[in-house]
């Protein structure tokens, strides 16, 4: 890995913590545009009884296990967005690798 690509990357990095740790905090408590649709259709309780929706480690753009603070929306604001940054890399390198490099020479 070149330097360049090193410094962008923790640059990235820095930026995805920043924003992730910190933005996450003034997450909005409404609803979203899903949750909004699904409460006007009536589709946000399940249509049987006893149907309960999956355990959630993130649930409501917070960590279960730190309770409602700032540091459980900071902590799932950064780990969602290094899992985001980390499949964009993953995919990123997948079509370097599928893509022909420009500037090689074919006969």
């Amino acid at each position: 890995m070149s330097a360049y690509n090193r410094n962008t990357l923790l640059v990235g990095i820095a930026i995805v913590l920043l924003i992730g740790g910190v933005g996450s905090y003034f997450a909005s408590g409404d609803p979203d545009g899903l949750e909004k649709t699904q409460e006007e259709l009536g589709a946000d309780q399940p249509i049987h009884e006893g149907v309960e929706s999956p355990p959630s480690v993130f649930d409501g753009y917070g960590l279960k296990g730190l309770g409602a603070s700032f540091w459980s929306n900071a902590v799932a604001g950064v780990v969602g967005s290094l899992l985001v940054l980390g499949i964009l890399l993953v995919v990123a390198r997948i079509l370097k690798r599928r893509l022909p490099q420009q500037g090689s020479d074919r006969t």
